[in-house]
C-alpha cells in the first residue's frame, strides 16, 4: 500500500488540490471580466485585448462537453481544471529541476573552466519536497484565486508552467542521451512540445514574454553562444530556427480573431476584421497608456508586492523562500540565476502596470518562488538531519496545510452570488426596451454581457458602456445589437470616427473635436431615444459625470432615483417604483469589490429615501433607509433623514 501511495503520490495530490478548488469555485458570474469572458467563450465572440483565442475556443468546447450544467458553471469548472494542471506541472518541474536535472555548474577562473558535479537528491525526498512546494503555491492566495472563476490566468498558469517544464525536460533529455550538440530536435519530442506550448501560451497572454529571458539564459548556458573559434555557434542558432516552425504554427490560433470578426458576433471587441485592427487588438493598444506610466505608480506597485508577498504564502512559506534564496545560490548558481531572472523579470514588468487588479500579473514571480521554497525546505531538512534531529519529510506538509486554512476564506467564491444577483436586479428593475448608460464594468457591465448574451435575460435592455464610446469598434457592436440606437446617432458617430481613428493610429488629432463629439453622442443616446426608450444612468454617471459637467443633459430633462439606477425624465411629477422588493446575498467580507457593491446599492437607496421624503411619503422614505443600511451598514445617512431612523 505504501509503495502504491508513493508511486501515485503526485496524482493523488492533484486529485486533492482539484477537490479543494471545486469546494471554493464560484457557481455563477462574479466580478471583473468574468461575465464578458464567459459570454465570448459561450458565443464564439471576441473578448477584450488581446482577444484570448485559445481560451475562447477551449471555453466553448467545455460548454459543449458539460452541456448539462449552466455555461458559466462549466467555464468556472474549466478554470479549476486548468489551475490544477498548472499545479501538476509545477510539481513535475520541481522534481525535474532538483532531483533529475543534470546540468553542471560552470565556474570560471581565469581562462579555465571547472565543472562541478550536481549533488543528487534522494528520489523520495525530492518527490515529497516537490509536492510540498507545489501545495504551498497551489494554496497561495493569487494562484488559488485563478481556480475559482472563469479567467484567462488559469490557462496562463497551466501554459507557462508546462512550457518551462517541457523546456527543462528537453535539455535534460539531451543530457541523458549525450546529444548536447545535436540540433536535429525531431529526435527529442520535448523540443517539439516546448515551442508548441510556448506559442499556445502567447495565444493566451502576452506576458508569456516574461519567461523568455530566463529560458534564453539557460539555453545558451547549456549549448553556448560562441563556437570554439569565437564565432557564432551555428548549432545553437539552427536549433532556434527549427524551434520557430512549431512556435509559429501554434500562433495560427490567432486566425480565430479575424474569422470570428467576419461573422460580426454580438460580442466583437476590437472588431479585428483587418490587419490594422487585428494588430491593435493583439498588441493590447488600448491598455498601453497604463504601462510604464510613472515611477510613482511603479513604486506603489512594488511596495504592494512585497507587503503582500508574506500573505500570499500565509507567512510560513516566506521563511523558506528567504532561506532558499541563499541556499540555492550556494548549491547551484545556474538554477539560482534561472529562477532569479524569472522572478525579477516578472516583478519589474508588473510593477509598471498601473491597474488595481494587479495580483495576477505577479503569478510568474510566485511560481518562480516555488524553486526557492524547495531549496529552503531541503536546506532546513539537511540541517536538522545533520544535527541528528529526527524528522520525516512529511512534516513539511504542515506548511501548505497552514496556507490552506489561512487562505481558504479569502479565496472562497462558493457563496459569491452578489454580482450576478445585483446585475439581474438592475436589469429587472428597468422598464422594457430601456437604455442603461454606465461604466461600472467590474460590477455590472461585464456580468450583464453573460446574462444578456448567453442566458438571454432582459436582452431587450441596451447596456451602453460610456468609456467604450471612446473606441471606434464599439459603434459596430452597438449597430449589430441595437441598430435603431446607432441609426439615431449615425450623423454624430460618422463625424466622430475619422478623428477617433487618428487617435487610435497615434496620428495627430484634435482633442477638442474628440471631446465635442464624445459628449454629443452620449447626450444623443439620451435625447434621441427617450421618446422610444426609457433611459437610466448608473449612480457614478450622476454622482461623478453629471455633477462635474463631464456628461450633460438638456435643461428639459432631469434624473430621479429609481431602485438601483437614476431614471432620466422630463416630468416633475412623482415617479413610482413598480417593485422595491429584491434579494442580494452580499458576501460577509470587507474586500474592495464587496464594499463597493454594497455602497452602490446603498447610495441609490439613500437618494430614493430623500426623493420619497420630498414628496411627503415618509413611510416609503423610511423603508429605503432600512434597505440602505441593510445593503451597507456603514453608509452615512444624511442629517435630514436621521429622524426617520429608529
Amino acid at each position: 500500500m505504501k509503495n502504491i501511495l508513493s508511486k501515485f503520490a503526485i496524482e493523488l495530490s492533484v486529485l486533492f488540490v482539484l477537490c479543494i478548488y471545486l469546494l471554493t469555485m464560484a457557481v455563477g458570474v462574479v466580478h471583473l471580466d468574468s461575465g464578458e469572458l464567459a459570454a465570448a467563450s459561450s458565443t464564439l465572440g471576441i473578448a477584450h485585448p488581446t482577444g484570448y483565442p485559445l481560451f475562447t475556443l477551449l471555453g466553448y468546447a467545455f460548454t459543449k462537453i458539460f452541456f448539462f450544467i449552466p455555461k458559466i458553471t462549466s467555464l468556472n469548472l474549466l478554470a479549476a481544471f486548468l489551475t490544477t494542471i498548472g499545479y501538476y506541472f509545477l510539481v513535475k518541474t520541481n522534481v525535474l529541476l532538483f532531483s533529475r536535472f543534470n546540468i553542471s555548474e560552470r565556474l570560471t577562473k581565469g581562462k579555465k573552466k571547472k565543472l562541478v558535479a550536481k549533488v543528487e537528491i534522494d528520489t523520495q525526498l525530492g518527490l515529497t519536497l516537490s509536492i510540498t512546494t507545489g501545495l504551498i503555491v497551489a494554496f497561495s492566495k493569487t494562484f488559488w484565486q485563478q481556480s475559482t472563476s472563469v479567467e484567462v490566468y488559469s490557462l496562463h498558469v497551466a501554459l507557462i508552467v508546462s512550457t518551462i517544464y517541457f523546456f527543462l525536460r528537453a535539455i535534460d533529455s539531451d543530457e541523458r542521451a549525450g546529444s548536447k550538440t545535436n540540433w536535429r530536435i525531431i529526435k527529442n519530442k520535448y523540443w517539439l512540445l516546448f515551442p508548441i506550448f510556448l506559442g499556445l501560451s502567447f495565444t493566451n497572454h502576452m506576458t508569456t514574454l516574461l519567461i523568455l529571458p530566463a529560458i534564453a539564459f539557460l539555453y545558451f548556458q547549456k549549448y553556448g553562444i560562441n563556437s570554439v573559434s569565437y564565432g557564432i555557434n551555428s548549432v545553437s542558432i539552427r536549433r532556434i530556427v527549427f524551434l520557430l516552425i512549431p512556435f509559429f504554427a501554434a500562433l495560427l490560433i490567432y486566425l480565430y480573431l479575424p474569422i470570428s470578426a467576419s461573422c460580426n458576433p454580438e460580442i466583437n471587441w476590437g472588431n479585428p476584421i483587418d490587419f490594422e485592427r487585428f494588430k491593435r487588438h493583439v498588441m493590447g493598444w488600448q491598455y498601453q497608456s497604463w504601462i510604464f506610466s510613472s515611477t510613482e505608480s511603479a513604486s506603489k506597485q512594488l511596495k504592494y508586492f512585497f507587503e503582500n508577498l508574506p500573505l500570499e504564502f500565509a507567512y510560513a512559506g516566506i521563511v523558506f523562500l528567504v532561506i532558499g534564496l541563499f541556499s540555492l545560490y550556494k548549491s547551484n548558481k545556474i538554477i539560482f540565476v534561472f529562477t532569479f531572472i524569472l522572478f525579477v523579470t516578472c516583478v519589474l514588468y508588473s510593477i509598471n502596470y498601473d491597474i488595481a487588479d494587479i495580483d495576477a500579473y505577479f503569478l510568474l514571480a510566485y511560481i518562480a518562488s516555488s524553486f526557492f521554497i524547495f531549496s529552503g525546505l531541503k536546506f532546513v531538512y539537511d540541517k536538522l538531519s545533520s544535527l541528528k534531529v529526527t524528522i520525516t519529510s512529511s512534516w513539511f506538509f504542515l506548511i501548505p496545510a497552514f496556507a490552506l486554512i489561512i487562505n481558504f476564506s479569502k479565496v472562497n467564491q462558493r457563496d459569491n452570488v452578489q454580482f450576478e444577483q445585483y446585475s439581474k436586479n438592475v436589469l429587472q428593475s428597468v422598464e422594457p426596451n430601456a437604455i442603461i448608460i454606465s461604466y461600472l464594468w467590474d460590477f455590472f457591465v461585464s456580468p450583464s454581457y453573460y446574462l444578456q448574451h448567453v442566458e438571454n435575460f432582459r436582452k431587450d435592455v441596451a447596456v451602453i458602456d460610456k468609456e467604450l464610446v471612446r473606441r471606434t469598434w464599439y459603434f459596430n457592436q452597438i449597430k449589430t445589437n441595437f441598430p435603431e440606437i446607432y441609426e439615431n446617432s449615425k450623423h454624430e458617430i460618422e463625424a466622430f470616427i475619422p478623428e477617433l481613428l487618428k487617435f487610435e493610429r497615434n496620428e495627430k488629432y484634435d482633442a477638442q473635436i474628440l471631446q465635442k463629439y464624445f459628449e454629443l453622442i452620449l447626450t444623443g443616446f439620451v435625447t434621441k431615444n427617450i421618446n422610444q426608450r426609457p433611459i437610466y444612468l448608473t449612480s457614478e454617471m450622476v454622482t461623478n459625470d453629471l455633477r462635474n459637467g463631464q456628461f450633460k443633459l438638456p435643461d428639459s430633462l432631469t434624473v430621479v432615483p429609481d431602485l438601483f439606477l437614476f431614471k432620466v425624465t422630463s416630468s416633475k411629477d412623482y415617479h413610482p417604483l413598480k417593485n422595491s422588493d429584491y434579494e442580494i446575498q452580499f458576501k460577509n467580507d470587507d474586500s474592495y469589490y464587496t464594499s463597493t457593491l454594497r455602497n452602490l446599492a446603498a447610495v441609490i437607496h439613500v437618494n430614493r429615501a430623500l426623493y420619497e421624503k420630498n414628496f411627503g411619503r415618509l413611510e416609503e422614505a423610511k423603508k429605503f433607509i432600512e434597505l440602505a443600511l441593510k445593503a451597507d451598514p456603514k453608509i452615512e445617512i444624511p442629517s435630514n433623514l436621521i429622524e426617520l431612523v429608529n
